[in-house]
């Protein structure tokens, strides 16, 4: 049976990041992503590319950086793909792209950005919505190279003084219909995302039927959703009250 959704839609940021978890925690071998000759490389060429990243991490954001993998490929438009952990206190995982010595580009501020505002927005859409399930969060810059260096500021601060307009959050979350006072319920998640002082946004949320609750969970949960909501654009000019604009009914 063909899903009733269909591809999520997700930012620029979502699809890289996810794109590099499959691709670097999957155990494919590095003969899968490329021809062996252009996937191979020397000790030496990976003590180079390592030690370039530690340096390149430590000079941006003054912090050391414990290298975990290494890959050789071309798929991001770059020679090298580097997982590690940056010491932070938080031991946050980043991917580092590019090539040493100078071209690198990182994922270090949107990550760290993205685990602060997890909980809060996760908190949200559990107090006003029929909570079900949070599929995916991202708050990102697409792919240009973030300009933040040095000890970088919470990801709240940012917000109170007016946030990035760089920046767009990206959620995937799925709700239960609570006997059709789910539309209100959105409209009351957005406000709470539109006080934070959030900007761009691409937000899908799944609706499904009141008695999905009461189902074994071996069952096609696809058959009981109802409603998909797909909300983009500037949060702050959204009419978060007239939200049938976004909607598609998936099944009467």
């Amino acid at each position: 049976m063909k899903k009733p959704w269909g591809r999520l839609r997700l930012g620029v940021v979502a699809i890289i990041m996810l794109l590099m978890l499959a691709i670097l925690v999957s155990g494919c071998s590095k003969e899968t992503l490329l021809p062996k000759d252009e996937s191979y490389m020397t000790q030496a060429e990976e003590k180079k590319v390592k030690e370039a990243v530690i340096d390149y991490i430590q000079k941006r954001y003054n912090k050391n950086f414990e290298v975990q993998q290494i890959d050789k490929d071309h798929l991001f438009g770059a020679d090298y793909t580097i997982r590690g952990k940056i010491k932070d206190g938080k031991d946050t995982i980043i991917y580092v792209t590019g090539n040493p010595p100078n071209d690198f580009q990182d994922t270090y501020v949107p990550q760290l950005w993205t685990d602060e505002l997890e909980p809060r927005i996760t908190k949200y859409a559990k107090e006003t919505m029929d909570f079900r399930l949070m599929k995916n969060i991202v708050y990102g810059d697409g792919t240009k190279k973030t300009t933040y260096t040095g000890e970088i500021p919470s990801v709240y601060d940012v917000l109170k003084n007016g946030g990035d307009k760089d920046f767009t959050l990206t959620l995937s979350i799925e709700i239960y219909d609570h006997h059709g006072q789910s539309q209100a319920e959105i409209s009351k998640f957005l406000n709470e995302l539109k006080k934070m002082n959030l900007n761009e946004v691409i937000i899908e949320i799944f609706v499904y039927d009141d008695k999905l609750k009461t189902i074994s969970k071996k069952t096609d949960t696809d058959n009981y959703a109802i409603y998909r909501y797909n909300i983009s654009g500037d949060i702050q000019k959204i009419d978060i009250n007239n939200l049938d604009q976004y909607k598609t009914v998936i099944k009467h």
